[in-house]
């Protein structure tokens, strides 16, 4: 599959680079091209770098991963990305005056509805947000599945779905299917599943049945976070 990066920071550039290594052709985008060379060395024959708009243009699959501060500046070079599937990474934070970081949206809605609404003829999949960038580079050496660790996403679109399911596992993680867009409250900071973090499927499982059970649709807390856990996430 083509794969546009947007956004080729530690969590972007960390998953193209796995994509590239499972034989995909991996487009990495940022707003400083010219500063992405050694990511593609690093990634390897089928990656190439240049800018958002030439991402956009390439990807079958984009994977957006700006900083959520930079999404409008980034939609803006990437157009409607009509039919294309959109995989969300992103969590609605951002720095307080005061240096804390802290959930920048209201509590009823999340960075993944918002994108839906500002990309209506893309297929938005909310997934990776639940992901440590640090984790990223170590998911390809747990081959066996019982050793892979759960990325959840969720979407609207059945067949976007399966094609991001298909590409959590090129990475080395296994993917679980958390239901419809709304539930990217639960993948996104502070939700439940976000704050649980990587777990095995097991776990990951338990998780996800005891939040259909008892999903809670309130407004979601303007929670603060502690610099220090977060600031590397961000960059």
């Amino acid at each position: 599959m083509k794969i546009g990066i947007v956004g080729a920071g530690k969590v972007g550039g960390g998953l193209g680079k796995l994509w590239a290594r499972a034989g995909h052709e991996v487009f990495f985008s940022s707003r400083h091209p010219s500063q992405l060379n050694l990511l593609v060395e690093q990634a390897g024959p089928g990656a190439c770098s240049g800018t958002v708009a030439e991402a956009a243009e390439f990807g079958e699959m984009i994977l957006f991963s700006p900083n959520f501060w930079s999404v409008d500046d980034a939609l803006e070079a990437t157009g409607s990305l009509e039919g294309k599937t959109v995989v969300d990474v992103t969590n609605p934070l951002e720095w307080n005056p005061n240096g804390r970081i802290v959930r920048s949206l209201p509590g009823s809605t999340t960075a993944g509805e918002e994108l839906a609404k500002k990309l209506p003829k893309a297929n938005i999949v909310k997934s990776f947000s639940t992901v440590p960038a640090s984790f990223i580079p170590h998911a390809f050496y747990r081959p066996g599945r019982l050793q892979r660790l759960v990325v959840f996403y969720c979407g609207d679109n059945p067949v976007a779905k399966v094609i991001v399911h298909g590409l959590i596992a090129d990475c080395g993680f296994v993917g679980l299917d958390a239901g419809p867009l709304l539930l990217a409250r639960e993948l996104e900071a502070p939700g439940r599943l976000h704050r649980a973090g990587l777990v095995g499927i097991a776990e990951a499982t338990r998780l996800l049945k005891e939040i259909v059970e008892s999903v809670h649709l309130g407004p979601l807390p303007p929670r603060v976070f502690d610099q220090p856990a977060y600031a590397g996430e961000l960059s």
